[in-house]
């Protein structure tokens, strides 16, 4: 009888690794796709900078280095962009005493 319980509990708990794994697995997946949603949002080029690189840290952390190069290479584009919008932006001149 007592044989039996524990083939019993070691038969239950021989799928929770592969239950586990596919909940963060879904885990990855859901913070990837909030990430790009988030990205898609942004509105200004340091915005999209930032979103860019939270996308790229999403991709590292799911352990998919194809996806993480490419959107490296898109945060680098995009912070580009911001530096440029911002050294190219009209100065606003100080109030006159």
């Amino acid at each position: 009888m007592r044989a039996w319980a524990i083939l019993a509990i070691g038969g239950l708990c021989a799928g929770c690794g592969q239950v586990a794994d596919a909940q963060g697995k879904l885990v990855e997946t859901l913070r990837v796709k909030s990430a790009i949603a988030d990205y898609e949002k942004a509105a200004t080029p340091l915005d999209r900078c930032v979103k860019a690189r939270l996308v790229a840290a999403a991709y590292t952390d799911a352990k998919d280095p194809a996806e993480t190069a490419a959107w490296q290479a898109r945060e680098k584009e995009d912070c580009g962009q911001a530096r440029a919008a911002v050294q190219f932006a009209p100065l606003k001149e100080a109030p006159k005493p």
